[in-house]
């Protein structure tokens, strides 16, 4: 046999060689084959982002949960979380605005960490905290000419209307109690004439009590008294 075919013969035996060994590699268990996918090292950090309350933007009233969205591939990851001046405190999606803090603009910070380590930037976010009521604005079409005991007087014809708003969330329901036995209940109204109701009503006594209540339940009221001629 001749060199070239010595050689010929030699690559043929190689080629079935290597195909025979990939035939047998494509064919193992997969508990044979090596997964380097879980050797890669984790290096990002978490996204941490405050959730919008149900109210509209990041407006909190005095029972509203703190939330965040959390973006992390790896596993579990642990939030931390502060408000104005207090420390940070460890979130679990159940705390709510502190009791203490009052009605005003605050900054919130909050981060994440993952399970190996990888701590995101402090991030921030203005927010409202909102525990007041509706404002209540009560008027009669014309000034009274004379008191009784310091209750004032108006003749048969006065009209007397209220206004309810509220600067952050919306005006849930609003109540009107009439000398303690009329009471009415309007929802989400801003402006309520109440001269026909109290064109119903026979007396020349009036003591009308107010209730107004937002999106967050916190409760406003006022009294007004006055007298009527006949």
């Amino acid at each position: 046999m001749d060199l070239t075919k010595k050689i010929l013969t030699g690559l043929i035996v190689l080629a079935g060689y290597n195909m025979s060994a990939q035939m047998s590699f494509e064919n193992a268990p997969a508990s044979t084959i090596e997964n380097t996918s879980s050797s890669v090292e984790d290096i990002f950090a978490p996204r941490t982002d405050l959730l919008r309350t149900e109210a509209g933007g990041f407006i909190f009233g005095p029972a509203t949960r703190i939330k965040f969205k959390i973006e992390e591939e790896s596993g579990p990851v642990t939030t931390y979380f502060k408000v104005a001046d207090y420390p940070f405190m460890k979130s679990d999606g159940r705390q709510m605005m502190p009791h203490e803090l009052a009605d005003g603009t605050y900054t919130i910070k909050y981060y994440s960490v993952d399970e190996v380590g990888n701590q995101e930037p402090v991030r921030w976010k203005e927010i409202t905290v909102d525990k007041q009521g509706p404002n209540i604005r009560s008027g009669f079409n014309f000034s009274p000419k004379l008191y009784d005991n310091g209750i004032p007087v108006f003749p048969k014809n006065v009209q007397l209307a209220i206004d309810v708003d509220d600067e952050n969330v919306v005006v849930k329901k609003v109540t009107v109690t009439i000398n303690d036995e009329h009471k009415f209940e309007f929802n989400e109204e801003q402006h309520i004439d109440l001269t026909g109701l109290l064109n119903k009503i026979s007396a020349e006594h009036y003591l009308i009590e107010v209730r107004a209540y937002d999106s967050f339940y916190n409760l406003s009221k006022e009294v007004v008294e006055f007298q009527r001629t006949k």
